[in-house]
């Protein structure tokens, strides 16, 4: 197979430097930056999967039942990260085609159903960062659908016949993006989605997906709300419509339900503030007394405050999210309010890093699980430490870019 020789080859030939953990500068820039990499202890799918337990900690709250290739990527995640990778990191995350400079001769190709918003840049930069760790990595390419199927079937068509080596992205179309997701398969060209992706028939449609369990998910946010509420009227929140992430939560959720619960309904927001001002307006609009509110991403559900404050209603409800912004914690922090309680998992940003890792295991002979790689996840409560002001708000707490960097993205 053309992509594993081509991969063997570089295997032997990568460097072994001493890796550090630490995300801050350690080398002067040069004009090409090198790939930070690991010191010897590279396996035969050229990975480390001693992950630091502070980082795992940070992304998943735990670092116990972390499965292998999640070890491997958020390794590499601990890698030096100096001025000139930091530089081409930013150009590459604004550039839609970009040359890493390491004479690589992969082509990564992320195809995303839509990019613009706060999480999908922060998971686009992740992905772009576990990139460049990797030499044999030459170029990195880039797409958004900007929420239209028909355009993310054909940006995958159009990186399948440019002759990528490997596409990740999430898939927001759905099944609909199948049939040329199995011409990638068949092309040899591994597809991995990730933030539970997960459509067909995985490790036959395409190689395998990440995410963390989303039924246990939906179920932990049923468990908050049956401990925190009780008794009441709940609304659930999800985002592009028809995505497999919101359907597959919101359904073991609500099944998990206590029986002094009452659903009253589900809304599309697109992921956006927008869409969640105008969803949450219209639950409250009828339903006032509204208890309790699931949904996936926190920076979104900033225009669900904004809801409460037109519509004059206190924010007495609680709050179960998988993402993690720092914004709107610190907005619940100005608040000072008793009655408005956050739990929130992970924001799963770093999951790029894994889908690409998996990848890049997979075309050195690693089978990838065909049942996805499952990284385990942990609700976790805001609190006043929740707040971190020296950071942007669009920073998510469980990323693993480093903050000078989300600082660039947003100045």
């Amino acid at each position: 197979m053309k992509r594993l020789a081509r991969i063997n080859v570089v295997v032997v030939l990568m460097l072994v430097l001493a890796a550090c953990t630490s995300a801050a500068p350690t080398a002067a820039p040069t004009a090409v930056p090198a790939a930070p990499t690991a010191e010897s202890g590279l396996d035969q799918y050229g990975e480390r999967y001693d992950a630091d337990p502070a980082l795992l900690t940070q992304a998943l709250g735990t670092s116990e039942g972390v499965p292998q290739i999640a070890l491997a990527a958020i390794y590499r995640a601990g890698l030096p990260v100096d001025d000139a990778m930091r530089t081409l990191a930013i150009k590459c995350w604004k550039d839609k085609v970009c040359d890493t400079g390491s004479g690589g001769e992969l082509t990564l190709a992320i195809a995303d159903g839509f990019g613009e918003n706060v999480w999908r840049e922060i998971t686009h930069m992740e992905a772009i960062l576990q990139a460049l760790t990797y030499p044999e990595i030459g170029r990195i390419m880039y797409s958004s659908a900007r929420y239209d199927t028909q355009t993310a079937i054909s940006d995958i068509r159009s990186f399948i016949a440019q002759d990528v080596d490997i596409i990740i992205g999430y898939p927001d179309g759905g099944d609909a993006l199948l049939p040329a997701v199995r011409e990638a398969t068949e092309r040899g060209i591994p597809y991995v989605p990730y933030a539970y992706g997960k459509i067909g028939e995985p490790g036959t449609d395409y190689l395998t997906f990440v995410g963390e369990d989303v039924c246990v998910l939906g179920q932990n946010f049923a468990a908050v709300l049956n401990q925190e509420v009780g008794t009441g009227k709940v609304a659930f929140l999800g985002g592009t419509p028809g995505n497999p992430l919101s359907a597959a939560w919101q359904a073991c959720e609500e099944a998990a339900l206590g029986p002094g619960l009452e659903l009253i309904g589900r809304a599309d927001t697109n992921w956006t503030r927008e869409g969640a001002l105008q969803a949450v307006s219209g639950f409250i609009s009828s339903d006032p007394d509204l208890k309790g509110i699931s949904y996936e991403y926190a920076d979104g559900f900033l225009g669900g405050l904004r809801a409460y404050e037109a519509a004059g209603l206190p924010l007495d409800i609680v709050l179960t999210l998988r993402t993690d912004e720092v914004g709107l914690f610190c907005e619940w922090a100005d608040m000072n309010n008793p009655n408005f309680k956050i739990f929130y998992s992970a924001g799963g940003n770093f999951q790029s890093r894994i889908a690409l890792t998996a990848a890049m295991m997979n075309l050195k002979g690693y089978a990838a699980p065909a049942e996805g790689v499952i990284v385990p996840a942990r609700m976790r409560q805001v609190d006043e430490s929740s707040c971190n002001r020296d950071v942007p708000g669009e920073y998510p707490v469980s990323s693993l870019v480093p903050i000078d960097i989300v600082a660039a993205m947003y100045p």
